[in-house]
């Protein structure tokens, strides 16, 4: 936007401000001669224009022209208004944002009419006519919801003068295939995260995402509330990638699947971690690079949902923050990135001054956060990476020494909760392995442990302990008791790694490559037993528990999907799903600010040239 027709929007938003400060309704006479204000001429009287000149600094003649642009554009929504409640056909206007064929930019905005009683589908084949795009390289979004093609639009929340926004999401006819496999990937995404949330909620996965609070600790969350946790994050991991990648209209459907997610949770828990904040942050700064900031207005809220979770998080000047980490530096990416958004979207909304003081503000973190690149070269001859050395760097305020004996303890820290972690995981598995007590309950790991540490064999602790329903005194008058148990086997199922040598040594005795793996499973990978477990067996073996699980097992052809998976199929849709996530919980602090300082510059630039055209 030039400065001269940002100077005409912020000269007409004044004068809307001076007409409703003074009660004037342009649309009635005398400054429209019909009672109804449907038609007519205007009658703006010169005193009027001279008052407004004189008290807003405007010349008369723009003042006069101002004036009659805003009765006629009251006219045209009262003329709105009356088709919608006479025909029911809203009138909504639809920003379109993407590359042409020949990469020309589209920036289009149509006024579409249309019943709200209409399916999204509807709508978008109506617009994809006047646009003259394809319908199905259309995704359209409106109050920061992705509209459904098959739900109405009243259903949506779609009203009568609703703006929406609609990406294009393919350049040429040869990219057109590809666009359309990478919308068909995010579903498959949303698929395999949700089968992860739910390998989450049994404690069934060897992915390693985390819920933690701001100190890095995992949380301990509900079963639901983590399974939901997990699939917004995953989502938005796989928005941010798409981000780096500069795939941006990919990049804003999946993290507002991910907002969806996020909305399910329980604000207690929202509050004790800073995601959805930066989630926030990630949407609005993929509206402002489809240049569509000033178009939607939620972007103003979700810059002030984050600023309201980074102050309980870390605190008004990151004071909790540094209380909880001894370092505020790194997360102050975040607050330089809130504030410049925070600029950028109070100069599209002509609070000129609000605008100036955040881009200031971000102007000063930015130099905060600007290291020596010297030093961050230095650091990777030594072989931290450039994400430790730029992190290390800003949590210390450039000061080398420093930054390496954070980066050294960041890593201890790190080690000693994936330690905890993996611990609290095989507990879990071998709870699971242990059975229920005679009521019910899971076995008390704590106690099971007290009495192998005794002396006992894991299988008489178990079996004590369940009969006894987690009474340590009783499980130990059990055992003197029962001598028996001591005998019993050892109850925890030991995983043992079936390489492709253990099964080409069986296969090449004659046996089927599917009954070899199932013996060497059944065996624990002992190829000598496993070939004589075919034998005895005539080389047949039944399928093992992991190949035929109840769910599969139980469901008929018709009902098969994604939740009625192989085991394999499961493993290999995670894998894909979690293959170009970071592994770093940090990863989202390691912002290079190179594109956010070209934006600040940009928008310092017209702030500063408005002000002085104001002077």
């Amino acid at each position: 936007m030039d400065a001269p027709n940002y100077t005409i929007e912020l000269q007409t938003q004044k004068v809307r401000q001076r007409l409703n400060a003074d009660q004037i309704k342009l649309w009635l006479p005398p400054y429209t001669d019909t009672a109804d204000g449907k038609q007519g001429q205007g009658n703006i009287p010169e005193e009027l224009c001279v008052k407004y000149s004189n008290d807003l600094n405007i010349p008369a003649a723009d003042i006069r022209e101002i004036l009659e642009h805003l009765r006629q554009h009251a006219l045209q929504k009262l003329a709105e208004r009356d088709q919608f409640q006479k025909t029911g056909k809203a009138v909504l206007k639809i920003k379109a944002t993407g590359l042409r064929e020949n990469k020309e930019r589209i920036s289009q905005i149509e006024t579409v009419e249309i019943s709200l009683t209409s399916t999204g589908c509807d709508l978008r084949q109506m617009l994809a006519e006047k646009l003259g795009l394809p319908a199905h390289h259309l995704k359209m979004i409106c109050r920061g919801q992705v509209v459904s093609m098959t739900k109405s639009l009243q259903e949506q929340n779609v009203k009568h003068g609703s703006q929406l926004m609609c990406l294009y999401l393919s350049v040429s006819e040869a990219e057109a295939a590809q666009k359309e496999e990478e919308v068909m990937q995010m579903m498959n995404t949303r698929q395999a995260a949700e089968l992860l949330s739910s390998k989450v909620e049994k404690d069934d996965y060897d992915v390693d995402i985390q819920i933690a609070d701001q100190s890095g600790r995992p949380l301990k969350l509900p079963p639901e509330e983590r399974k939901a946790l997990t699939l917004a994050m995953t989502m938005h991991e796989k928005g941010r990638v798409a981000i780096k990648k500069k795939e941006i209209t990919k990049a804003l459907l999946l993290l507002l699947e991910a907002d969806k997610e996020f909305r399910k949770c329980g604000a207690n828990i929202l509050n004790a971690v800073d995601n959805y904040a930066v989630l926030c942050l990630d949407i609005v700064w993929c509206y402002l690079c489809l240049q569509n900031i000033e178009e939607l207005p939620d972007a103003d809220q979700r810059l002030r949902s984050s600023e309201d979770c980074f102050v309980r998080s870390y605190g008004a000047n990151l004071e909790r923050l540094a209380a909880v980490k001894g370092e505020s530096g790194t997360q102050l990416a975040l607050y330089m990135k809130l504030h410049l958004l925070q600029g950028i979207v109070a100069f599209h909304h002509h609070r000129i001054t609000e605008a100036n003081v955040l881009l200031r503000k971000a102007e000063e973190e930015l130099k905060r956060l600007q290291i020596d690149e010297n030093q961050l070269s230095q650091m990777m001859v030594m072989g931290f990476s450039e994400r430790e050395g730029r992190l290390g760097l800003r949590a210390t305020n450039g000061d080398m020494t420093k930054a390496i004996q954070h980066i050294i303890e960041k890593r201890k820290e790190k080690e000693e909760i994936e330690k905890k972690v993996k611990k609290e995981r095989r507990q879990k598995k071998i709870q699971r392995d242990l059975g229920k007590t005679a009521s019910g309950a899971k076995v008390d790991m704590s106690l099971y442990e007290n009495l192998i540490s005794m002396g006992y064999g894991r299988g008489a602790a178990a079996a004590a302990l369940k009969q006894t329903n987690n009474d340590l005194n009783q499980a130990l008058e059990v055992l003197q008791l029962h001598p028996e148990l001591l005998n019993l086997p050892d109850p925890e199922k030991k995983s043992v790694d079936i390489t492709d040598d253990m099964i080409a040594q069986v296969v090449g005795m004659g046996f089927d490559t599917i009954m070899a793996s199932r013996a060497l499973q059944l065996v624990k990978g002992d190829v000598q037993k496993a070939i004589e477990e075919l034998i005895q067996k005539g080389g047949i073996l039944p399928p093992t528990p992991e190949e035929s699980s109840p769910s599969s097992s139980d469901s008929s052809p018709s009902e098969a999907g994604p939740s009625h998976r192989s085991s394999e199929e499961e493993d290999k849709a995670i894998k894909e799903l979690v293959s170009d996530l970071p592994e770093d919980e940090e990863d989202y602090l390691d912002l290079t600010l190179q594109e956010e300082a070209q934006y600040l510059e940009e928008y310092l630039a017209k702030v500063n040239s408005v002000l002085s055209t104001n002077t």
